[in-house]
């Protein structure tokens, strides 16, 4: 094997440690994983992760007064099969079929570098691409409740939902979102409001929510009410520990389990009303 693809496969090598990771991953951590796995020389492992870095595939965060490598997404990322996120402002030829979803980086959740969006979206591509969902209809319509972005909300009408509506209680997530929506081009076909989810009236083809797994459960006899039969509900931001338990409670009587995916130590799911 010669030098060059020894370096690119230590490279995926690295890339592969930091998506199965479900920690973030500091330098001498990571060193540590790909010097016990694969005997990785310090100085070999260090230009590796420079190399990445400069490519624009690593970045560097900083928590608590300790910094991480993690994915960077100031670059297009492709997320699942056909949804590609692309940094605002950036050029981006995609592949026939994909769905490309442009995303202003701010400090709303939901710029796609959390498990749980990539999660999310993947459960709205399954809906889409692979249940059945039927949104011919003049009268499809989505619903993200605590919509960060607005990117699930945007995910569901590039898919063909005719109007969506995203709700939040965070003044800068709903200024974000509108701000996606425009350069998008579905400005005219999304409304982000701070109604709570328990005035909101009428009924959806899709319901999409990444929260946590409390806030999931106390939202079941609003999910009933929001949804009809044959609508989806798309999960995200559940804990692996929790995923078969909130399976079953969603399971009991109104819905089914219809798909379930994880990353790291995150679940998603998707539901249709039964």
């Amino acid at each position: 094997m010669n030098r060059k693809s020894e370096a690119g496969r230590l490279k995926e090598h690295i890339l592969e440690a930091l998506s199965v990771s479900p920690e973030p991953m500091t330098f001498g951590k990571l060193g540590k994983i790909l010097t016990d796995r694969f005997g990785t020389e310090r100085k070999v492992f260090k230009k590796a992760v420079d190399d990445l870095m400069a490519a624009g595939e690593l970045t560097y965060t900083y928590r608590h007064g300790c910094s991480f490598i993690e994915k960077s997404f100031a670059k297009p990322a492709r997320v699942s099969e056909h949804i590609v996120l692309v940094p605002y402002g950036m050029q981006f030829s995609g592949d026939p079929g994909d769905v490309v979803i442009k995303i202003r980086h701010g400090i709303s959740f939901g710029s796609g570098d959390h498990p749980t969006t990539r999660l999310a979206l993947r459960g709205i591509e399954e809906v889409f691409c692979e249940t059945g969902l039927l949104i011919n209809e003049n009268s499809s319509s989505a619903l993200d409740i605590g919509t960060g972005s607005g990117v699930l909300a945007i995910a569901c009408l590039l898919f063909g939902v005719k109007r969506a509506t995203g709700i939040d209680t965070d003044s800068c997530a709903r200024k974000e979102a509108r701000e996606n929506a425009e350069i998008n081009g579905l400005g005219n076909r999304i409304e982000i409001s701070d109604v709570p989810v328990s005035k909101i009236e009428g009924e959806f083809s899709i319901v999409t929510a990444n929260l946590r797994y409390p806030t999931l459960i106390n939202l079941y006899p609003v999910m009933i009410d929001l949804t009809g039969i044959d609508s989806r509900l798309v999960f995200s931001g559940i804990k692996v520990s929790e995923a078969d338990e909130l399976s079953r409670f969603y399971s009991k009587e109104h819905f089914r389990c219809l798909w379930e995916e994880k990353e790291k130590d995150w679940a998603g799911f998707v539901f249709k009303r039964i």
